[in-house]
């Protein structure tokens, strides 16, 4: 995914959540553009887009890049947070289960 990662291909995954999660994306260009750009420039991409997803899903219908790029640095630590979690979660599960299978 190395080549896609640019400030563009970020607005468009938060025009794509917005549509899957029925908010509306609000375009800003004269900042959009350069706050997506930076925000693929200092933060790992991967963790952007899990951190995009929260917050469209938790948005009050309305979604700009500039408020995400405000919030970004807490929205990145709690997704990946969650995420973890959620591995953790299942590995339990499954060490759960083998262990019922052993008995």
């Amino acid at each position: 995914m190395k080549n896609s990662q640019t400030g563009q291909s970020l607005i468009k995954v938060f025009e794509d959540k917005c549509d899957e999660h029925s908010a509306l994306f609000v375009p800003d260009p004269p900042r959009q553009d350069m706050v997506a750009k930076s925000l693929v420039k200092h933060f790992d991409y991967d963790d952007l887009l899990l951190a995009v997803d929260s917050f469209v899903k938790n948005s009050n219908g309305t979604v700009l890049v500039f408020d995400f790029a405000l919030k970004a640095r807490d929205l990145i630590d709690r997704a990946k947070f969650e995420e973890n979690s959620k591995k953790r979660f299942k590995d339990i599960v499954e060490k759960t289960r083998q262990k019922m299978e052993k008995n």
